[in-house]
């Protein structure tokens, strides 16, 4: 094998093993907190810092229909603002 074939070899293996790494993140919205993972807080700059962090390619959001929109207005804009993800949102009935 060729320093050439060799060279391409190791560039699609880190290809595809940077492709597999499509990380998702669940972030739950309710009346009064945010929560991602461990980190809870009244509000969102703490959860947002942590998705940060993680830095996921697709931020799952979950909130409550009871929920005021603008907390989750809120969230999207500040995280929209620091990292480039797509975010998807849906309503539970789960800790509401």
């Amino acid at each position: 094998m060729g320093f050439r074939t060799g060279f391409l070899l190791v560039a699609a293996v880190l290809a595809i093993a940077c492709s597999a790494s499509h990380t998702t993140v669940d972030v739950t919205i309710l009346p009064h907190e945010y929560r991602v993972g461990d980190v809870v807080s009244a509000v969102p700059a703490p959860v947002v810092s942590e998705v940060v962090r993680r830095r996921p390619h697709e931020v799952h959001v979950h909130t409550c229909t009871s929920t005021p929109p603008a907390r989750v207005s809120q969230f999207h804009g500040e995280l929209e603002a620091r990292l480039k993800a797509k975010m998807t949102l849906s309503f539970t009935a789960r800790a509401c």
